[in-house]
């Protein structure tokens, strides 16, 4: 018995050694696809940096805000930075290594910002930014790492694209106004594979029917740029809160047509986001070069009227 108990456990450690040779190996190819990606809030400011307080270009901010004006009263509280005010903001799901730019008008020219994460780990997230308004670049930052979950505030400089708002004979009125730059990002680490809000969900190319198009590898898309943007129109005195999301069909033309509501706090709000989203102004979507089709996704906070 003694003797075929060692004959059996001879002929099984060779196989439990491949077995576990083949285990690392599998777990390895696991990880190696199983790779991450991240979820990233970007939200733009402006604030008045001649009265502010001087302050590095790349700041971690002590805590990570749930809303705008929480995260204005952080910077104003911890920088002394003045006269902070809300442009818009932006979420995007990215791959490693995968480019996202987004385009904004601002006082008729447009503001623009590339994020790419060049490294994304469990823990945190090594990213390049570049804005630019009017073609100009008012910050490049490379390299810089932040936590998952946590927030790191970027300053760049000066530029037309701030605005002033004052009371005019018609309520509260704007005009342009040379501003500093202000941008905070706050990732949120997951797998590629649970990723929401991709490029590929703000925007695809499709026919003129709205019928999606494959791309393959060689192809090349360019996501359609808001040009304009017209304001949800509510009663005066109307009080609404909570974000709508609407799609539409953005033509060759820079035009918005087959306009849904994919998500909204109110139905009977749905027809003046709808009215508004049908007036937005696009330079068009292009493949390969040529203008053509492509669905357009847009989150507005309805309080403040800014993006998502």
């Amino acid at each position: 018995m003694r003797a075929l108990n060692e004959s059996l456990i001879s002929r099984a450690l060779p196989a439990l050694a491949f077995m576990i040779v083949l285990s690392g190996g599998v777990h390895a190819q696991l990880l190696k696809k199983n790779d991450y990606g991240v979820g990233v809030t970007v939200a733009v400011y402006q604030f008045d940096d001649a009265r502010s307080k001087q302050f590095a270009e790349v700041n971690k901010l002590n805590q990570t805000a749930s809303t705008p004006e929480e995260e204005m009263d952080v910077i104003t509280r911890s920088f002394g930075a003045e006269e902070v005010k809300f442009r818009y903001v932006r979420s995007i799901g990215l791959r490693e290594s995968e480019s996202f730019t987004d385009s904004q008008p601002m006082n008729e020219r447009q503001f623009t910002f590339t994020i790419t994460p060049r490294i994304i780990t469990k823990n945190d997230v090594s990213f390049d930014f570049t804005a630019k308004y009017a073609d100009k670049v008012l910050l490049e930052v490379k390299g810089a790492t932040v936590g998952s979950y946590e927030t790191v505030m970027l300053r760049g400089g000066r530029g037309g694209f701030g605005v002033r708002e004052f009371s005019g004979p018609d309520g509260v009125e704007k005009a342009p106004e040379t501003r500093a730059l202000l941008v905070t990002i706050t990732p949120t680490v997951t797998t590629a594979r649970s990723l929401q809000n991709k490029p590929s969900d703000i925007s695809r190319p499709t026919d003129q029917f709205g019928s999606r198009l494959e791309l393959t590898e060689s192809d090349i898309f360019v996501m359609p740029a808001v040009i304009n943007r017209a304001p949800i129109k509510f009663p005066p005195g109307a009080s609404v809160t909570g974000s709508i999301t609407l799609e539409g069909i953005v033509t060759p033309e820079g035009r918005v047509t087959n306009v849904r509501i994919l998500d909204t706090p109110d139905t009977a709000l749905n027809p003046k986001a709808i009215e508004a989203f049908r007036q937005y102004r696009f330079n068009p979507p292009k493949l390969n070069g040529r203008a053509t089709y492509a669905t357009f996704r847009e989150t507005i906070i309805l309080g403040k009227q800014g993006t998502l």
